[in-house]
C-alpha cells in the first residue's frame, strides 16, 4: 500500500486504498448489526422494567469502563499491534452478543445479568476504540486522515440509519433474542476483513513502546498543554455526556409521549440517522478542522434539540430530528478531524484514548442523570436539559478561548498548514520540541 503525500479530493477518497476499503465495508456491516442490537437491548430493558432509570443505567454501564480504564486502553493501543488487538476485541464482541442471544431465547435474562454484560461490552470497547481509531492511519496515511475520519463516522451513522429500521421490524416479527443472534453473526464479516488486511505503514508503537507507568497521564498532559484541544474536548465531552442520550430519550418518547411502539422507535432512530448521514457527508466534503466549526455545531445542535423537546406531535418531532442529526455530525466530524490532525504520531493511541474517555466516559453520569430527570420531571425536560448543556458549553468555551488569546482568538485562527513531505504542523505556535521526534501512525 502506497501512502499518498497529498490528499485526493472527494468525500470517498480514502476508499481508493484497498485495505481501508475492506476495513470500512466490513465494519459497516458489523455496525449495522450493533445498531440493531442497541435498539433491541433498549426495548428489551424497557419492556422488562418499564423504568427510564433502568434504561439509563444499561446505557451508562456500557461506558463506565471508558471512564474508569479509558486511558489504559490508549496505552495498550500504543504498545501492541493494533490489527491483533482488533481481532481479539471483535471476537469478544461476538461472544457478548451470543451470550445475550442464549439468555433471552432461553428466558433467563434477569436485569442484573444484562447489567453485567453491558459493563463487559464497555470493557472491550475501552481497548477497541483507540486501537480502531489509530489503526486507520496505518491504512491510509496522514494525508487522508480527515477523509477517513469522516468516512468512519459516516459508517456509524449509515448503520444507525439502516440498523434501527430493521430492528424495529424484526423485534416484532422474531423477537429481541434473534436480533442479538444476527449481530453476533455480523462480527464474522469483520474478522474475515481484518485477516485479509496487510497494513504496511510504519508501526512505531511496536518499535518504541511507551512504559506502563505514567503513560496514560502523559496523554492528558499532551492535551492540557494545547488550549484549543482543551476547548474542543470540553464542548464535545459535555455534549456527549448530557445532550446525546438518544437511546434513553427516544425510547421514552416512543413509549410514553407518542405511544408508537418499537416500530415508531425504529423510525425515530432512522430519522435521526438520515440527518447524521447527510451531516457527515457535508462535513467530510468541506471539512475545516477548526474550533469555530465545533462551537457553531454545538450551538445549532442544542437549538434544534431544544425545539424537538417541545414538539407536540410525532411527525413534528421526527422533522426536528433531521436537522438535529445533521448539526450533531457537523460537530462530531469537526472534532474528530481536528483532534486527529493535531495529534503527533507517537502519542496517537493515548490521545485517542483521551478522546474516547471524554466523548463516551461521561455516559455513566449523563445517561442515568437524563434518565432520572426524564422519569421524575418528564422526558421533555430530559431532552431539553441536554440541549441547554450543549448551548452553554459552546458559549462558555468560545468566551474562554477569546479571553485566553485576545490578540489572536482561537475561533478565528486559520486552519493549520501542513508540510506535504511530513504532514506535520507548520503553524508558528508549534515548535519542534512540542512534539516527540519519533514517527508513527482516530465514531459513535
Amino acid at each position: 500500500m502506497a501512502v499518498n503525500s497529498t490528499a485526493p479530493a472527494g468525500v470517498f477518497a480514502a476508499l481508493r486504498v484497498r485495505d481501508y476499503r475492506i476495513y470500512w465495508s466490513t465494519g459497516l456491516m458489523s455496525n449495522v448489526g450493533s445498531a440493531m442490537q442497541g435498539v433491541a437491548l433498549d426495548w428489551y430493558v424497557l419492556t422488562l422494567t418499564h423504568s427510564g432509570t433502568a434504561l439509563g443505567w444499561v446505557v451508562g454501564l456500557q461506558f463506565a469502563p471508558v471512564l474508569l480504564f479509558g486511558l489504559w486502553g490508549g496505552v495498550i493501543a500504543d504498545r501492541y499491534d493494533r490489527r491483533t488487538l482488533l481481532l481479539w476485541t471483535q471476537t469478544l464482541y461476538a461472544v457478548q452478543a451470543l451470550l445475550l442471544t442464549v439468555m433471552v431465547l432461553s428466558g433467563h435474562a434477569p436485569l442484573w445479568l444484562v447489567y453485567v454484560l453491558s459493563f463487559a461490552l464497555g470493557c472491550v470497547f475501552t481497548v477497541e476504540n483507540p486501537a480502531r481509531l489509530s489503526f486507520v492511519t496505518e491504512l491510509v496515511g496522514r494525508a487522508l486522515i480527515p477523509k477517513a475520519a469522516g468516512l468512519n463516522i459516516l459508517s456509524l451513522n449509515a448503520a444507525r440509519l439502516i440498523g434501527p429500521a430493521i430492528a424495529g421490524v424484526l423485534i416484532g416479527a422474531i423477537g429481541t433474542g434473534w436480533v442479538f443472534a444476527l449481530n453476533a453473526m455480523s462480527f464474522t464479516v469483520v474478522l474475515a476483513g481484518l485477516l485479509s488486511i496487510r497494513p504496511r505503514a510504519p508501526k512505531t508503537h511496536a518499535v518504541s513502546r511507551p512504559p506502563w507507568t505514567g503513560a496514560g497521564a502523559e496523554g492528558l498532559r499532551y492535551v492540557a498543554a494545547r488550549p484549543e484541544l482543551v476547548g474542543v474536548f470540553t464542548i464535545f465531552g459535555l455534549v456527549a455526556t448530557f445532550a446525546v442520550n438518544f437511546p434513553t430519550t427516544l425510547t421514552l418518547f416512543a413509549g410514553r409521549i407518542f405511544d408508537v411502539g418499537s416500530r415508531g422507535l425504529g423510525i425515530m432512530n432512522t430519522a435521526l440517522a438520515i440527518g447524521t448521514v447527510a451531516g457527515t457527508i457535508a462535513a467530510t466534503r468541506g471539512i475545516s478542522p477548526r474550533v469555530r466549526t465545533v462551537v457553531v455545531g454545538a450551538l445549532l445542535f442544542g437549538g434544534f434539540e431544544a425545539l424537538a423537546a417541545v414538539m407536540p406531535t410525532y411527525p413534528a418531532f421526527l422533522a426536528l430530528l433531521l436537522p438535529a442529526g445533521f448539526t450533531l455530525m457537523t460537530l462530531n466530524t469537526a472534532v474528530s478531524a481536528f483532534v486527529q490532525s493535531e495529534v503527533s504520531d507517537a502519542m496517537r493511541g493515548r490521545v485517542m484514548a483521551v478522546y474516547t474517555v471524554i466523548s463516551m466516559g461521561g455516559s455513566p453520569v449523563g445517561a442515568p442523570a437524563i434518565g432520572w430527570i426524564s422519569q421524575h420531571a418528564g422526558v421533555r425536560w430530559g431532552l431539553a436539559t441536554g440541549a441547554a448543556t450543549a448551548v452553554l458549553a459552546a458559549v462558555g468555551v468560545a468566551l474562554w478561548l477569546a479571553r485566553a488569546s485576545p490578540s489572536a482568538p482561537a475561533l478565528a485562527a486559520p486552519p493549520i498548514s501542513r508540510s506535504v513531505a511530513t504532514g506535520r504542523p507548520t503553524a508558528p505556535d508549534r515548535t519542534p520540541e512540542s512534539e516527540p521526534s519519533t514517527g508513527g501512525t482516530p465514531h459513535d
